[in-house]
């Protein structure tokens, strides 16, 4: 298991979602990854592009012949360290998160910290609610 690394690059969810298909298994068309995220060539081409130049992918352009071409991605080894890195990361943020709302009782309505009910209950001169 990777040890846990906020990954700044990785973390944009277009980025995470990329990392995600590639850390999946075998390379994955560039078509593929576009019609799943919903987004234009020339914005995955951008996030393809940071991605590649941090290391963590690389990008293979293929000549089919008859004029056509295939684009292939394909995670490295460093960008797979860093994106488990990353989901570990983020498991230790909900983790912690979800440590905290129940030590604070969150769970009920009008007790987690922050709440309307708790920022009024907590107000000078407040008066406290009846259970």
């Amino acid at each position: 298991m990777a040890a846990p690394r906020f990954d700044e690059l990785i973390h944009a969810s277009t980025r995470l979602s990329i990392m995600a298909m590639a850390a999946a298994g075998a390379a994955i068309e560039f078509r593929f990854i576009r019609d799943e995220l919903g987004v234009s060539d020339s914005v995955l081409s951008k996030h393809l592009g940071a991605l590649e130049a941090a290391g963590y992918l690389t990008v293979r352009k293929e000549n089919l012949g008859r004029g056509r071409r295939r684009t292939r991605v394909d995670i490295t080894e460093e960008g797979d360290t860093a994106f488990h890195g990353h989901v570990a990361a983020l498991d230790a943020i909900i983790g912690g998160a979800a440590g905290r709302r129940a030590d604070t009782g969150g769970d009920e309505p009008g007790n987690a910290p922050g709440d309307e009910a708790d920022r009024a209950a907590r107000a000078p001169g407040a008066v406290p609610r009846e259970p």
